[in-house]
């Protein structure tokens, strides 16, 4: 075999074998490090005028900037959990006291006896003729299996507290260096990648629009939304006010529908006890506060930012949601983001550049 040939050969085989042990090595940390990643996109523009100034001491800098980072999102974020999952635990006692002791059948006995819903009950019954589907056992068993889920979802995260806490501190030295050594990074990748520089600079702008437009505009209009729901919630003595309020923020990614989806049901349980003047004003806070927050927040952060359509930023959160977790919410509408702007919006640059640089034009 021609000696050039085997000496290309091996150090291909030791290209692929070095990317392979670096993709075990850095495998058990994937999630931290990605979640320093978009957390130092979206913030690096406060590090900058932090380090203006501090007089571009880029060390104090980034200290201040990962200790803000740890009080403002890390801090709040565990507390929620760990109340959350206290709340669900309650919630799916209820429900599973409830679906064991006929309770559930007494409660929707008493509530179709009411004089609003005792005509729309007998019209159900009659539908439903001699068929053998109980409506309560369908609706509390389906309620016990999703409470199962989340809370399992939740307690897995506090079971596994210490991983968790050492993913959260590692997730925090990456950010350090994130914003430390993030643009000299971020230099050395542009010379490593085989793109034009117009290319570089529309995949740099797309990745930053779409963080910062679509984690502050959807993310944030559905925290907001949350608390706008999650205060009425708590101030007309809704059954727990704070899993209700994130179910509220759930809902705020689905279309159409939205918000509603919660606070409507809560406006209804509100009636059915008898306090129908409360449920009045949930239902015109929900459509004027809740819902109308949509309109204002969301537009701020993304109207500029984000070309792709809504349709694409919702599949690709929720697929990403359902394939890869929570960050792949994230990622999914990132990657239609770039696909979206490098196909249909400037074809031509992308498709045509390297064509028209060979011919000299």
């Amino acid at each position: 075999m021609d000696r050039t040939l085997l000496k290309t050969l091996s150090a291909f085989v030791a290209i692929l074998l070095g990317i392979y042990l670096l993709g075990k090595i850095l495998l058990p940390f994937l999630s931290p490090i990605a979640w320093a990643l978009v957390i130092g996109i979206i913030t690096f523009p406060a590090y900058r005028r932090l380090l203006g100034l501090l007089k571009q001491r880029e060390g104090w800098a980034a200290g201040l900037m990962t200790l803000a980072v740890m009080l403002i999102f890390v801090l709040p974020v565990i507390s929620l959990l760990s109340v959350l999952a206290q709340e669900v635990a309650q919630v799916y006692q209820f429900v599973s006291g409830s679906l064991s002791s006929g309770g559930a059948d007494k409660l929707l006995q008493q509530w179709s006896a009411q004089p609003q819903l005792a005509p729309y009950m007998a019209k159900l019954k009659t539908l439903a003729g001699s068929s053998s589907f109980n409506l309560t056992d369908s609706v509390m068993a389906n309620s016990k299996e999703g409470l199962a889920k989340l809370l399992g979802f939740l307690t897995s995260i506090l079971a596994n507290s210490f991983s968790f806490l050492m993913d959260m501190i590692f997730m925090l030295f990456i950010l350090f260096f994130v914003y430390l050594d993030g643009e000299r990074a971020l230099a050395w990748l542009y010379r490593m990648l085989p793109m034009e520089s117009g290319l570089q600079e529309t995949l740099s702008r797309v990745v930053r629009d779409v963080l910062s437009g679509f984690i502050f505009g959807t993310l944030l209009t559905c925290l907001v939304q949350g608390i706008l729901a999650g205060a009425a919630y708590l101030l007309f003595d809704v059954p727990s006010p704070l899993l209700l309020a994130v179910l509220t923020a759930i809902g705020g990614l689905i279309p159409v529908v939205g918000t509603a989806i919660i606070w409507l049901p809560a406006a209804l349980y509100l009636y059915l006890q008898g306090s129908a003047v409360k449920a009045i004003v949930l239902i015109l806070w929900g459509f004027l506060a809740v819902g109308m927050s949509d309109n204002v927040v969301k537009p701020i952060f993304m109207s500029s930012r984000v070309t792709l359509p809504i349709l694409p930023i919702m599949l690709g959160a929720f697929g990403g949601l359902a394939a890869f977790g929570v960050l792949g919410a994230i990622f999914g509408p990132l990657l239609l983001a770039i696909l979206y702007e490098l196909y249909v919006i400037e074809p031509v640059p992308v498709v045509a550049a390297s064509y028209m640089s060979e011919q000299g034009e």
